[in-house]
């Protein structure tokens, strides 16, 4: 029986492998956990670009995905590490800044100062549906629906 323990050494080192190529395409990260567990009903998915630009793709209570687009700034804050904040494209601040509790290519931990609640997002691939299957670029409104930051 020596061959079963190779075989779970291969596997193992084959799902790592798959993990590091898997996380090689991640361009995003999916929220999978908010609010000490609380449930959402739908899914977001946020883009951090290198210059500076987010991309955030929502489906909460809608059919498809909208799009809200802006700038963020990632700044050293000496109470709190690094500080998340963003403007969406229409000018509109995010509801609350951010504290980066964690941020690697697998797991984007958020805290809000405005209140606290956690918010912790899985490295992903956006998929391309989500991406290509926008319904709207929307402006953030009440009209058309809360936007997730």
């Amino acid at each position: 029986m020596p061959w079963r323990p190779r075989l779970c050494w291969l596997s193992a080192a084959a799902e790592t492998r798959a993990a590091d190529e898997d996380e090689a395409n991640y361009d995003g990260w999916m929220l999978t956990r908010w609010k000490d567990g609380t449930a959402l009903t739908g899914t977001v998915y946020l883009q951090l670009g290198e210059d500076g630009t987010f991309t955030l793709y929502q489906s909460i209570g809608t059919f498809g995905y909208a799009r809200f687009t802006g700038t963020y700034a990632l700044v050293g804050d000496p109470a709190t590490g690094q500080v998340l904040s963003g403007t969406y494209a229409d000018g509109t601040p995010w509801d609350s800044s951010y504290a980066v509790e964690k941020m690697t290519k697998r797991e984007l931990r958020l805290r809000a100062l405005k209140d606290g609640v956690v918010s912790v997002y899985s490295g992903v691939a956006i998929p391309a549906a989500v991406k290509d299957g926008v319904t709207a670029g929307r402006l953030r409104s009440a009209a058309q629906g809360e936007s997730f930051l």
